[in-house]
């Protein structure tokens, strides 16, 4: 990690669907991120998100140090996850991030089995997710129990809302270890300006 605070980091955000609000909430981040000079990165899944997604990421890929990559994430445990976990942690590797940051579940899962290293932090920000199935169905049960484990793989836990910070408490438990944050998604300037029917 980098011993001042005026020396940039690099920042890599992993997500699974660039799309909706978790989508947003990165592009804002990686914004707020660049414009305040630090190095940064998306990986995003390349089977959703369609023109609107590629709009965007081909919209704020200039301002990413560290770029744009797309790799096929399948939203549901698929045989092919430990080649795309693979690939991921080359790009890691490739990339040597300061902090790693998973976005929803399958991300999340994906960063927080990177071996703990004394160079980057593991950041994550559930977004819903395993956070959204019923502990009394199936999946809720599995996923509550994957999120339990690595509920202490995890350096720092970044909720975008009270709200999802006070489900993830109930339902997966409380972090004994990293820290838990809560830092809400802001607005910009013009999106206050009027809008023309």
């Amino acid at each position: 990690m980098p011993e001042t605070s005026d020396q940039p980091l690099r920042i890599l955000h992993v997500v699974r669907a660039p799309v909706g609000g978790i989508f947003r909430h990165i592009l804002d981040l990686a914004n707020g991120q660049a414009d305040r000079g630090h190095h940064v990165g998306i990986i995003a899944d390349s089977l959703t998100g369609g023109a609107r997604a590629e709009a965007a990421l081909a919209e704020i890929a200039p301002r990413l140090k560290l770029g744009v990559r797309r790799v096929a994430i399948h939203r549901e445990p698929h045989p092919g996850d430990i080649l795309i976990w693979a690939r991921i942690m080359y790009l890691i590797w490739r990339l040597k991030p300061d902090v790693v940051h998973g976005h929803g579940a399958k991300a999340g899962a994906f960063i927080r089995m990177k071996a703990r290293s004394k160079r980057s932090i593991r950041v994550y920000t559930p977004h819903g997710g395993s956070l959204h199935y019923p502990l009394n169905t199936w999946k809720g049960a599995v996923y509550s129990r994957l999120e339990r484990v690595l509920m202490n793989s995890t350096d720092l836990f970044l909720f975008e809302s009270a709200f999802a910070r006070n489900t993830y408490q109930r339902t997966i438990g409380t972090p004994t270890r990293g820290l838990v944050r809560c830092v809400f998604n802001g607005v910009t300037a013009d999106e206050f300006d009027p809008v023309v029917l």
